[in-house]
């Protein structure tokens, strides 16, 4: 009898969501491949895409509940019903003893691909009556949300990228890590960045490495890192000085251009040239091309956010875009047709804070960490103070921590504090896939299902595809041994402790046990909420495009909304006159006493999703630290050397590698590397962990406590 079929669904190792096309056969993975059908995705996938199936067919799988009595035992398996019984129970006398806030979760990148798993962890935790919810959001991009609070959503929604005249890309590489921004080349299908150009687009790259994207680029430019913010507020005072700014929406749509120029008078080209070390003329060249096009948006990645004034680029990266008026106006296309938003064609206009989401709205943000007074940020607790609001004793210390698809020893910074918070903790449970590094310090292991086991909707895509597409995807393969989806976990404890989880379209029935993913999808989505309702998307195998939503146009303002774009909130003007105030280190004499050479950049990598997909098997071995050829010579060093790389917090051992795409004087490597800390190290093969070198209580932002993560002073010697 021949078993073999063909599934269409998508890949959810990331948000990028490509469409591809699954061989099985006796509930094996024969063989995964982009599907050339897909609208959005055109066949593309990447090398992680293709060997998805050795995650899922793989002895690290987590296929049962384990628990032990103490950390220094041996894990043994039992159900899932007498092991949430016993976390319940442990909970219980948690929120008893120490109060609801004892309780935290930590929502990582694999739950964040889940569909419904975030939806469902928050509303489970705000059932209970926390607010220590951390996700792996506050660790690389949280000033995004931040600036766009501040500066404002512009109804209509920005340029998108297909037809673009131009697109600048600071600190992001969507060749290479599949992220994208409305505006940017689309992490689905980077291959359009490649037909866009050939169109006629221009491209304008900063990023201190050539990038896999900057060799598309019309100008590029290496900029000096962590001064992202100094090149973006030059740039920013050439456009206004020269009035290449489009003064008609400027005059009618925004309100403080009079002090964003007062602002950055003082960022002149040469300043910035200097700051930056950039060629004027090079800087120049890129704000006038920016400006003189008529369509496209600057955009960034997590570059400018791991570094030196975060929230400041990010706004400065929207103030460009409103000067030179890059958002749909009346009767322009809209550049997401948003299939799981309301049928109302979108206004051109700002929005008032009380049309947008609770987190792009600060006043919700009403919760403060006891760490540094550091406070919540669209409703989360920055995840950089998370261990340290596990170890600092007091009213309010987390006690219990849940941690859902994540792996805080690779990704939290400071590991060596993270790993003392993990074995603080009096429960630490993990529902995952498979063993982690952090699943080895856990009380209680709950194993999640898979991406092939599961349900799943492309709900983050939803905003950014350019064409009314949709998909939905059902199991590929039968849930092996005894794995559940995060949230069946969450309902089960819910019904046990007597809290609800509310959804936007009511409570899920926790005592209903006929209950599936759809029924939950419906909730987070509820039909009279959307274009187009969860059941109907689920009759589509590989998706479908609703054409009826096609040419949708962005409406006329609505009366009696008068709402701004803030080009010069008042933190903005105070990052201004900081970042003009911090001083500049000569070339090679960083840190607090000159002695530090280089300056270490963040980098990301085709074959690993942060700390997920290490083991695959086509991987190269190791996360090296990379220099430019020029800087290892330099050194008396040779590419392929073990050498001790140090920061002003720690040092870690690394091996070298030659990269010419680097300026000179940084080093570059990738975050969430290393293995576990606790087992025999292996820099060959698993690389170093760079987030030994950061450290959480200095130089840290004191908004949302994230610690500098790139641009921050090393130095390197022969072991």
């Amino acid at each position: 009898m021949n078993n073999n079929k063909t599934v269409k669904t998508f890949c959810k190792i990331c948000s990028a969501y490509c469409g591809i096309e699954v061989d099985v056969a006796d509930e094996k993975i024969l063989a995964i491949r982009g599907d050339q059908s897909h609208p959005m995705s055109k066949g593309y996938t990447c090398v992680k895409g293709r060997q998805w199936a050795s995650q899922y067919h793989n002895d690290n799988r987590l296929l049962s509940a384990h628990s032990r009595a103490s950390r220094d035992q041996d894990f043994s398996p039992l159900g899932n019903e007498q092991a949430l019984d016993e976390i319940a129970d442990k909970l219980n006398n948690i929120i008893d003893k120490h109060g609801p806030r004892a309780v935290a979760i930590y929502r990582g990148n694999g739950l964040s691909v889940s569909s419904n798993g975030n939806q469902v962890a928050q509303a489970w935790l705000a059932g209970i009556g926390s607010e220590m919810d951390f996700s792996s959001m506050t660790l690389d991009q949280p000033s995004k949300i931040i600036a766009v609070s501040r500066h404002g959503v512009w109804g209509g929604g920005a340029h998108g990228f297909a037809g673009a005249d131009v697109c600048m890309l600071i600190g992001n590489n969507p060749i290479i890590s599949a992220l994208n921004m409305t505006g940017a080349p689309p992490g689905w299908n980077p291959t359009a960045l490649k037909e866009e150009k050939k169109r006629g687009l221009k491209l304008i790259v900063i990023d201190p490495r050539r990038t896999e994207t900057a060799e598309h680029a019309d100008i590029y430019l290496p900029v000096r890192p962590g001064e992202d913010a100094a090149l973006l507020a030059g740039m920013v005072r050439i456009i206004i000085e020269e009035e290449l700014y489009d003064k008609e929406f400027v005059d009618a749509e925004t309100e403080g251009f009079t002090g964003l120029k007062a602002a950055v008078e003082s960022y002149t080209l040469d300043y910035v040239a200097a700051r930056c070390d950039l060629p004027a003329d090079d800087i120049a060249a890129a704000a006038r091309l920016f400006a003189n096009c008529k369509r496209g948006t600057a955009s960034s990645g997590t570059g400018p956010d791991m570094a030196s004034f975060p929230h400041l680029s990010e706004h400065l990266i929207l103030a460009l875009n409103t000067l030179c008026g890059r958002w749909n106006r009346q009767g322009d296309p809209v550049s997401a047709p948003n299939l799981l938003l309301p049928n109302i064609a979108p206004p051109a206009q700002t929005l008032p804070a009380e049309f947008l989401p609770a987190m792009l709205n600060p006043a919700m943000d009403t919760k403060t960490s006891r760490i540094r007074g550091i406070k919540q940020v669209f409703q989360e607790m920055p995840t950089p103070v998370a261990a340290e609001e596990i170890l600092l004793p007091g009213e309010g210390q987390v006690k219990a921590l849940i941690v859902i698809g994540g792996n805080p020893v690779m990704s939290w910074p400071d590991q060596q504090k993270t790993l003392q918070a993990l074995a603080a903790l009096d429960l630490l449970v993990c529902i995952d896939i498979g063993h982690t590094a952090t699943t080895k310090h856990a009380d209680y292991l709950l194993p999640a299902a898979h991406a092939f086991e599961r349900d799943g909707l492309a709900e983050f895509t939803d905003r950014l595809y350019d064409k009314p597409f949709g998909q939905y995807s059902k199991p590929v393969l039968k849930p092996q041994g005894n794995v559940q989806e995060e949230w069946r976990y969450l309902a089960g404890l819910a019904k046990r402790l007597g809290t609800k989880i509310e959804l936007a379209g009511g409570p899920i029935d926790v005592d209903n046990a006929q209950l599936e993913t759809i029924d939950i999808l419906e909730l987070m989505f509820p039909n009279d909420l959307v274009k187009v309702t969860i059941r109907e998307l689920a009759k589509h195998e590989g998706g479908k495009l609703y054409e009826e939503f096609a040419n949708i146009k962005v409406a006329a303002p609505y009366e009696g909304m008068d709402a701004k774009l803030k080009l010069l909130p008042a933190e903005v003007a105070q990052d201004l006159i900081d970042l003009y105030a911090t001083p500049t280190y000569a070339e090679g004499q960083y840190g607090s006493d000159g002695s530090y050479t280089h300056l270490l950049t963040v980098r990301r990598v085709k074959h690993v999703y942060n700390s997920s997909c290490h083991d695959f098997p086509k991987n190269p071995p190791g996360n090296p630290a990379y220099l430019h050829p020029d800087d290892i010579s330099a050194l008396g060093l040779s590419s392929g050397q073990m050498v001790k790389l140090q920061s002003e917090t720690a040092d870690i051992k690394v091996l070298l590698e030659a990269d010419s795409s680097l300026r000179r004087g940084i080093v570059s490597m990738s975050h969430c590397f290393g293995g576990d800390p606790t087992g025999v190290e292996d820099i060959a093969q698993f690389g170093a962990s760079a987030s030994k070198l950061v450290a959480v209580d200095k130089d840290f932002d004191p908004l949302m406590g994230m610690p500098k993560m790139t641009g921050f002073p090393v130095k390197l010697a022969a072991l």
